[in-house]
C-alpha cells in the first residue's frame, strides 16, 4: 500500500483553507479556480493531469 507524500497533509490543510477564502460553499473546483487556489496558471494544474471537476485533495496529491 503506497504511503502518502510527508507534505501531503499540510499542503491539503493550506489548501482548504485557501479554497475556502475563495469559494465557500464549493467541494469541487475548475482548472481555472484550481488555479487560482494555489497560485499558478492553469496550463500547470493541466500538466499535473489535473482536468475539470478537482477536488483539494486531488491538488494536494499532486503539489505535496
Amino acid at each position: 500500500m503506497p504511503r502518502e507524500k510527508e507534505l501531503y497533509r499540510d499542503t491539503l490543510e493550506r489548501i482548504r483553507n485557501r479554497a475556502d477564502e475563495l469559494y465557500p460553499d464549493k467541494l469541487v473546483y475548475t482548472q481555472k479556480e484550481a488555479a487560482e487556489i494555489i497560485g499558478v496558471s492553469a496550463m500547470t494544474i493541466s500538466r499535473r493531469g489535473l482536468k475539470n471537476m478537482i477536488t483539494a485533495e486531488q491538488l494536494a496529491r499532486a503539489f505535496a
